[in-house]
C-alpha cells in the first residue's frame, strides 16, 4: 500500500533519534549537579576552585546559577514527557488498528454470510420447487436478487453446467439475461465445488467473462432434487465495491488504508488512497511479508519504499472465516506531526522559563545588592571593640559580602547557633513529610484496588441484565429496549419496523416427557438457529419468555420479514430434534409476524400484538407456520408462492385460544 507522504523527515528518523531523549535528559540532569557540586567545592576556602570563584562577582555567579536551575530541568522534563507521549501515542496508534482490524474481519465475515445464505436459500427455494422449468427458476432468481442487490449478476446450471435462467443488474434495472442461456460453466471453480462438496462455497476474487470483465467474487450452492441428486449450480457474482460500505463504517483513523486480500495476496478490495485495483498482486509488498510471520490482530512495524524515501508504517491483519485476510496500515506521519508540535511547544515553554529565570536572577541580584548595601551601612554605625576577631573571612567570599563578616563577627555565635537548631527542625519536619507521603501512597493504592474491584463488579452486574443466562442471547429486558429504539427510528425516518414472535410447539409436552434438561437444551438451539438468521445490524433476536422467542427488523417491510421468518421456521425444523409428542416427529415453531410504519400517537406495542395475535392464528392453523394479517385477514405464508401469503385464509372455527 503506497504510503501518504513523501517528506524527507519521515516519522522513523524522528522516532529513531527520540529513542535518546531519555538518556540525553538524565545527562543534562548530571550536569546540572555536577555544576552543583563545583559550586559546593568552591565553598572550600582552601581549594583552587575556591580562588578562582573569588574572581567573580556574585551577581554573575547567582545569574547563571539561577538560569540553569530554571531551564535544566524544564528541558529535561519537556524531553522525557516528549519521549513518552511519542511511545504512547504509538500504542494507543497500534490497540486502535488491532481493534478496528478485528472489527472489519467481523463485518466481512456477517456480510459474507449473509449473501451465502440468500444463495444457499434460493438454491433450497428452487431444489424443493416441484417445477423446475427455466420460467420458475428465473423468478426465484429475480426475487432473491431484488433483496441482495450487492450481486452483479445471478444464474442457474444444470448439471451438465449449461446456464437455464440468469438475471443482471450492471446495464440497469434489474432483469433476466436470456443472451446467457446455454453458455457452460462447468469449468469454473463455483461449479465444480459444489459438485464435489455438496455445499455452498465461496470463491477466490476472479475476472468475469460473459457479461462484463469486472472483478468479482463468486457465491454458489448446489442445487438437488428429493433424492438428493445434483441438479445443477446457484451462482451469484458479488460487486467487490461493494465492500466500500463496510470500509467507511469502520472507525476513522487518519491516514489509515484498509485492504482485503486473498491467501495468494490478490486484492479483493482497497482504499481508495491506498492505490491498489482489484485483482492486483502485492504478495510481494512488505506488509504482506510481515503479516505471513506476524500473528494475527497484533500490530507491527515495516518499512514501505516509495517515492525514493524510505516510510515506517503501523500495519495489522486478521484472518476471516474464509482464509481472507483483512489488513490495516498506516504511516507513522501523524506520529511525527504530533512530535514536532511537541518540540514546538517545548521551545517555547523552554524560551518562556528561560526569560523568567533571567527576569528573577535579575531581580533577585539586584534585591541582594540593595540589602548588602544597606546592611553596610547599618554595620558601620556600629560600635566594633575587637571581640570578634576569631571569625574570618573566607578566601571565596564574593566581595559585595566582605564588608558583612567584617562587621557580624560578633554575631557568629549566635547565628551558629540558631543554624543548629534550625537544622534540627528541618530534619524533623523532612522525616514527618516522608512518613506522611508514605500514608498518602498506601491510602492511594487502597483506594485503587477498591475502584477497580468495584469497576469489575459493575461490568459482571451490566452484563447480565441484558443476557438470558440461560441461551445467552439478549433477554426480555435488551428486546424492550432495543424494540424501542427501532421503534423511533422507524418514527423518524418514516420506515417499517418488524416483529416475529415464535413459540415452541408442545414444548410442555417435550420438556415433561423428556426432561427439564432436555428441555434446556433444546431451548439453547432453538435460540442459536434463530440467531443465524437474522443478522442485520438492525435485528435482533431474543427470549421473550419460557418457551417463547422473539425477533425485532428494524426497516423490514411484510415481505421482507416473511423471508426471515421463513428462514427461522425452516432453521429450527431442519435441527432435527426428536419430539416424541408432535406431529412433525421433530421440534418445530409456530410464528407470528407484524410490519407496522410507526404513526403518530401509535406505541410499540402496537407491532407486537399484532404479531401476538398472528401467532395465535398460527397455533390455530396446525403449528409449523408462519401467518400474517393481509386484508384484513390472517393467511399463511408459503415461500414456493410468488406472491407471499397466498395460500388462502385461515378459518377459525372456534373463538378459544389453543395453549
Amino acid at each position: 500500500m503506497q504510503p501518504i507522504t513523501d517528506a524527507v523527515l519521515t516519522a522513523d528518523i524522528l522516532l529513531t533519534g527520540h529513542e535518546w531523549l531519555e538518556v540525553s535528559a538524565i545527562v543534562l540532569l548530571a550536569g546540572l549537579g555536577l555544576f552543583a557540586l563545583l559550586q559546593f567545592a568552591a565553598a572550600d576556602q582552601n581549594s583552587a576552585l575556591a580562588r578562582f570563584s573569588a574572581r567573580h562577582s556574585l551577581k554573575s555567579r547567582l545569574t547563571l546559577g539561577l538560569v540553569l536551575v530554571g531551564t535544566i530541568p524544564a528541558l529535561a522534563l519537556i524531553m522525557l514527557l516528549t519521549e513518552r507521549s511519542g511511545q504512547l501515542r504509538l500504542e494507543r496508534l497500534s490497540v486502535r488498528l488491532e481493534e478496528t482490524a478485528s472489527s472489519m474481519a467481523y463485518a466481512v465475515d456477517r456480510y459474507l454470510d449473509k449473501h451465502v445464505s440468500g444463495i444457499a436459500s434460493v438454491a433450497s427455494a428452487i431444489s424443493d420447487s416441484e417445477e423446475l422449468s427455466s420460467k420458475s427458476i428465473e423468478r426465484a432468481l429475480l426475487l432473491y436478487h431484488a433483496v441482495y442487490e450487492d450481486f452483479l449478476t445471478t444464474l442457474a446450471t444444470n448439471s451438465a453446467g449449461d446456464i437455464v435462467a440468469a438475471t443482471n443488474t450492471m446495464s440497469g434495472p434489474l432483469r433476466a439475461v436470456d443472451e446467457l442461456k446455454g453458455f457452460n460453466v462447468s469449468d469454473r471453480e463455483y461449479y465444480t465445488a459444489p459438485l464435489e462438496s455438496s455445499r455452498p462455497f465461496v470463491s477466490m476474487p476472479f475476472r468475469g467473462r460473459d457479461l462484463g470483465s469486472d472483478p468479482i467474487v463468486a457465491i454458489s450452492a448446489p442445487l438437488s432434487d428429493a433424492k438428493g441428486r445434483f441438479l445443477g449450480v446457484v451462482e451469484g457474482s458479488m460487486n467487490l465495491r461493494a465492500f466500500e460500505a463496510i470500509d467507511n463504517e469502520r472507525p476513522q483513523i487518519d491516514d489509515a488504508v484498509l485492504a482485503i486480500v486473498d491467501r495468494k495476496g490478490t486484492v479483493i478490495y482497497a482504499s481508495e488512497r491506498a492505490g491498489l485495483e482489484p485483482l492486483e498482486s502485492i504478495a510481494d509488498y512488505e506488509v504482506i511479508k510481515q503479516a505471513a510471520v506476524r500473528p494475527p490482530q497484533k500490530a507491527f512495524e515495516y518499512i514501505h519504499s516509495g517515492s525514493g524515501h524510505a516510510h515506517k508504517h503501523i500495519g495489522v491483519y486478521a484472518n476471516t472465516n474464509n482464509d481472507w485476510r483483512v489488513i490495516i496500515a498506516v504511516p507513522i506521519d501523524q506520529v511525527t506531526a504530533a512530535m514536532l508540535a511537541d518540540y514546538r511547544d517545548g521551545g517555547f515553554l523552554l524560551l518562556i522559563a528561560c526569560g523568567i529565570s533571567l527576569l528573577l536572577a535579575r531581580a533577585i541580584v539586584r534585591r541582594v545588592g540593595q540589602s548588602v548595601r544597606g546592611m553596610n551601612a547599618a554595620i558601620r554605625s556600629f560600635s566594633v571593640d575587637g571581640a570578634g576577631d576569631e571569625v574570618h573571612t573566607p578566601v571565596n567570599t564574593p566581595r559585595e559580602f566582605r564588608p558583612v563578616f567584617r562587621a557580624m563577627r560578633a554575631r557568629s555565635e549566635h547565628l551558629r547557633k540558631a543554624y543548629e537548631r534550625l537544622t534540627k527542625s528541618t530534619e524533623a519536619g523532612e522525616a514527618l513529610r516522608r512518613e506522611l507521603r508514605q500514608q498518602v501512597a498506601l491510602k492511594e493504592v487502597e483506594v485503587a484496588e477498591r475502584t477497580a474491584e468495584l469497576e469489575e463488579a459493575y461490568e459482571k452486574l451490566k452484563g447480565l441484565s441484558k443476557t438470558d443466562p440461560l441461551t445467552g442471547i439478549p433477554n426480555r429486558r435488551e428486546f424492550d429496549a432495543f424494540e424501542a429504539r427501532a421503534w423511533r427510528l422507524g418514527a423518524r425516518d418514516k420506515t417499517p419496523v418488524a416483529v416475529i414472535l415464535l413459540d415452541i410447539d408442545f414444548f410442555k409436552i417435550y420438556n415433561d416427557s423428556l426432561g427439564h434438561q432436555a428441555g434446556d437444551d433444546c431451548l439453547r438451539q432453538v435460540a442459536q438457529a434463530l440467531v443465524s438468521c437474522a443478522t442485520r445490524p438492525l435485528d435482533l433476536v431474543a427470549r421473550y419468555g419460557g418457551e417463547e422467542f422473539v425477533a425485532v427488523l428494524g426497516g423490514a417491510n411484510i415481505h421482507e420479514a416473511l423471508v426471515v421468518a421463513e428462514r427461522m421456521r425452516n432453521a429450527v425444523q431442519d435441527l432435527g430434534v426428536d419430539h416424541p409428542g408432535s406431529s412433525h416427529a421433530v421440534v418445530t415453531v409456530s410464528v407470528g409476524i407484524a410490519s407496522i410504519t410507526p404513526q403518530d400517537g401509535q406505541d410499540s406495542e402496537t407491532v407486537i400484538k399484532a404479531a401476538d395475535e398472528a401467532l395465535y392464528y398460527a397455533k390455530a392453523a396446525g403449528r409449523n407456520c408462519v401467518v400474517f394479517r393481509r386484508d384484513d385477514e390472517y393467511v399463511t405464508y408459503n415461500a414456493d408462492d410468488i406472491d407471499p401469503g397466498a395460500t388462502g385464509v385461515i378459518q377459525i372455527l372456534s373463538g378459544k385460544r389453543a395453549s
